[in-house]
C-alpha cells in the first residue's frame, strides 16, 4: 500500500480536487491511503475567528464562519457527488458557531482552539470522499482522531506511535484490504481519552509519514504545489532546478532551515522502516518530483551542494560569561532556559566564555532574556537570516567552506555552525543581505 497526502493548494479548489481523483484513480491498484490537509487558507481563515471571539464580535464571527462554508459549498456544487458532503459541514458549522458565541469575549484556550481549526481538515476530507466516490471510487471517510494518538500538548502535539501502530492496524489496514480508499485527515489527532489537539502548521505531512511507518507502506507521496525539493527557493533564484533524489538527512536540514516544501519531522518515523518520500506536483502529476531515501544519491567534488535554504525572521540572542571560563553547566544552564519557556532553538555556536544561538519563535523572548541575565551579559540581533548549504558531499569536499564563504561578500557573517551530521553549513547574515547571498552561492555552485 502506498500514502498519498495532498496538501492545501492540491485541494484548494473544485479543479484541483479533480486533480485530485486522477491522480487517486491512477493508483487504486497500489491499496491508497489518502491524507488530506484543509482547503488553502481555511486554517488562517478559521483562526481569525478567534481573533473576533476574543474581541466580542459575533457579527465578524458569523460572517467569517458563513464564508469558510460557502467556499466549501461553492467546491461542492462543482464536483459529482461531493454536494452529500455539505449535510455534516453544516451540521458541524452550526455546533462550531454556538460554540463560538458562548465563548464571545474572551480568548480561546489553546484546547478549544485546536478544536477549532481541526474543521478545515474535517471539512476537507468530506469533500474528498465525497467527491471520489461520485467518480465511483470506492472511498471511505476516517476520522484522524480514531486514530493518531497525542499527548496532551496543544498547538504541537507529540504523536504517541506505538499507539498509533495499533489503531493503524485495527481501523485502516482493514478497509485497504478490502480493497477501499481510506480519506483522512493530517495535522490534527487526539489525546487517549478524544480530547482534539494539533500537530502544528504543517503536520499534515507528519500525519502522513505517521501513517505511513505505521502501515509499512511502500512509499509515501507528498502533492504538493513545487516540483519537488529545489536547488534554492525559486521566488530568489528563478533559475532554481529540482532534485531529482535526496537523502532522508538532507531533506530534514532543508526543511528545517527554510524550504517549505516538507514539514522538518516527516521523514523521523519512515527511517527505521526506510520507506521512501517522494515529492510531487498535483498541478503537474506526471513530473518525477524528488525521491528522499537513506541512501546517499552520486555526488561529486564539482557538485558537493544539494541546495541552498534560506529561512528569514531569526534573531540572534548572545550570552557572555567570563566567570564561566572553566566551569562546567554552563551550556545546560543556558538551555534550560529555552526549554523553560517552550522556545527552540535553531543554530548554536559556542565559545569558552560566549554562546550565541538564533530563535525564530520571539513571543517569549523578554523572560527568556531576563533568565539568561543571571548567567552573564545578554544581547539580541534582530533581522536576521539562516543561510544553510546543504549536501552529502560536504563531509568529503576539502576547501568548501572557503568557496562557501568567497560568495558571501559584501554581506557579513554574524554566525557560523557546522551540524554533528556534517551535511551543512550554516551562518547567519542580516535579513536583508540573505536573497542576494543566496543568488551568489547558487551561481558558485549551480553554474
Amino acid at each position: 500500500m502506498i500514502v498519498c497526502k495532498f496538501g492545501g493548494t492540491s485541494v484548494q479548489d473544485a479543479a484541483a480536487i479533480r486533480r485530485l481523483g486522477d491522480i487517486v484513480a491512477a493508483r487504486a491498484a497500489e491499496r491508497p491511503l489518502i491524507v488530506v490537509s484543509a482547503l488553502a487558507r481555511v486554517t488562517d481563515g478559521l483562526l481569525q475567528l478567534t481573533r473576533h471571539v476574543a474581541l466580542g464580535d459575533l457579527g465578524a464571527v458569523d460572517v467569517g464562519l458563513a464564508q469558510l462554508v460557502e467556499r466549501h459549498r461553492t467546491v461542492a456544487a462543482q464536483l459529482p457527488g461531493a454536494a452529500k458532503a455539505m449535510d455534516q459541514i453544516l451540521d458541524d458549522a452550526a455546533i462550531l458557531l454556538d460554540e463560538l458565541t458562548a465563548a464571545l469575549g474572551r480568548a480561546l484556550t489553546a484546547r478549544e482552539a485546536d478544536a477549532l481549526v481541526a474543521h478545515g481538515e474535517l471539512w476537507s476530507s468530506r469533500l474528498v470522499a465525497a467527491a471520489l466516490a461520485g467518480r465511483r471510487l470506492p472511498a471511505e471517510w476516517v476520522d484522524a482522531r480514531d486514530v493518531v494518538v497525542t499527548d496532551g500538548r496543544h498547538g504541537r502535539a507529540v504523536p504517541q506511535r506505538d499507539e498509533i501502530a495499533a489503531r493503524a492496524a485495527g481501523r485502516l489496514l482493514p478497509l485497504l484490504d478490502a480493497a477501499r480508499i481510506p480519506v483522512t485527515q493530517g495535522f490534527i489527532g487526539a489525546t487517549g481519552d478524544r480530547v482534539p489537539t494539533t500537530l502544528g502548521r504543517g503536520g499534515s505531512d507528519f500525519t502522513a509519514a505517521l501513517l505511513g511507518a505505521a502501515l509499512r507502506a511502500e512509499r509515501v507521496e507528498i502533492w504538493t504545489d513545487v516540483d519537488g525539493l529545489m536547488t534554492a527557493d525559486p521566488r530568489i533564484v528563478p533559475e532554481a532546478r529540482v532534485l531529482p533524489a535526496a537523502t532522508y538527512d538532507e531533506a530534514a536540514e532543508l526543511a528545517t532551515f527554510g524550504a517549505k516544501v516538507l514539514h522538518p519531522a516527516t521523514q523521523l518515523p519512515l527511517v527505521k522502516e526506510r520507506i521512501p518520500i517522494v515529492i510531487l506536483n498535483s498541478a503537474r502529476p506526471d513530473g518525477a518530483g524528488t525521491t528522499i531515501t537513506a541512501e546517499s544519491p552520486m555526488w561529486s567534488e564539482e557538485r558537493p551542494v544539494r541546495s541552498i535554504s534560506f529561512k528569514r525572521g531569526i534573531t540572534v540572542v548572545n550570552i557572555r560569561a567570563p566567570r564561566m571560563l572553566g566551569a562546567f553547566g554552563f551550556l545546560r544552564a543556558i538551555f534550560e532556559v529555552f526549554e523553560r519557556h517552550e522556545t527552540a532553538v535553531d543554530v548554536l555556536a559556542s565559545g569558552e566564555v560566549s554562546v550565541s544561538l538564533t530563535i525564530e519563535d520571539t513571543s517569549r523572548l523578554e523572560p527568556i532574556i531576563e533568565d539568561l541575565a543571571a548567567l552573564g551579559e545578554v544581547w539580541t540581533e534582530p533581522h536576521r537570516a539562516i543561510v544553510a548549504v546543504v549536501g552529502v558531499g560536504i563531509r568529503h569536499t576539502p576547501g568548501l567552506a572557503a568557496r562557501i564563504f568567497a560568495a558571501v561578500p559584501p554581506a557579513n557573517v554574524d554566525v557560523i555552525s557546522q551540524g554533528a551530521s556534517a551535511i551543512n553549513m550554516t551562518f547567519v547574515v542580516h535579513e536583508g543581505d540573505g536573497p542576494d547571498v543566496v543568488r551568489r552561492l547558487h551561481r558558485a555552485f549551480f553554474p
